[in-house]
């Protein structure tokens, strides 16, 4: 009798466990579908973003940060079981934590909000916990893929582009790839001077370039021309000024 009372308080349990589970994930779907309501109406296909409309119809991004403010794969970590879930979730807050300060801060670039590079210092609520977009970079994102370059977006039109979708765990690595590309093959970030045997390059790949390991041999990976390694190794590296103006869509 002990037993089959032991056994029925356990199997209650570990279905509870599991019912939460699905609730969560459920919550999830439904706050991720804010903001990628938000990136596919109010993003261009060049990534500039509409925030006067975010401001007119703050519905969204107020129901995405409200959420991303409770849960997080710290605070939740069951309802994000693999690292690419985690990863997905940190980019997606990056990224609405940066519009947040835009449209608090409408017309400004980023640099201009709170004494410029300290703005990435400014504590945020996030899952039960205060995150600055630095610690998000830095101590969560950075270690996990060098790709997550090319997918955070600072709000400034050097920065990636915003993509008109959310990341999510399911398609991730699909997701990064694409944006690897879209960055890369962009001449504004990457072109190559055969004639002055010199690489001109988006300030990330200097900033960042101990993540890259070999800049100039991440960069052939993912270039449509079929440009090789052998090509370019001998090349100079010139980086481009970076242009902090903000990402956002010219008035009609």
């Amino acid at each position: 009798m002990f037993l089959s009372i032991t056994y029925y308080f356990s199997v209650r349990f570990f279905l509870n466990i599991i019912l939460l589970n699905l609730i969560f994930c459920d919550l999830i779907d439904n706050k991720y579908s804010h903001f990628d309501s938000i990136l596919s109406k109010h993003v261009d296909s060049d990534g500039l973003v509409n925030y006067k409309a975010i401001i007119d119809s703050p519905y969204n991004i107020n129901q995405f940060l409200d959420f991303i403010k409770i849960i997080s794969p710290q605070s939740h970590p069951s309802i994000f079981p693999t690292e690419n879930d985690k990863l997905a979730y940190w980019i997606n807050a990056y990224n609405a934590l940066v519009i947040k300060l835009m449209i608090e801060n409408p017309e400004t670039n980023i640099l201009e909000i709170s004494f410029g590079h300290l703005i990435w210092l400014t504590k945020f609520d996030v899952g039960l916990k205060k995150t600055s977009l630095y610690e998000i970079e830095h101590k969560i994102l950075r270690k996990l893929d060098p790709r997550i370059h090319f997918a955070i977006s600072c709000g400034s039109k050097s920065c990636p582009p915003l993509g008109q979708r959310i990341f999510l765990g399911s398609s991730l690595d699909e997701q990064l790839e694409n944006s690897a590309k879209d960055f890369i093959n962009d001449k504004n970030n990457v072109f190559i001077d055969f004639d002055n045997k010199t690489l001109y390059l988006n300030k990330i790949f200097k900033w960042y370039k101990k993540d890259f390991i070999n800049v100039k041999k991440y960069i052939v990976k993912y270039l449509n021309d079929g440009t090789s390694f052998n090509q370019i190794k001998n090349f100079k590296i010139k980086y481009n000024d970076y242009d902090w103006s903000l990402n956002v869509q010219m008035k009609k």
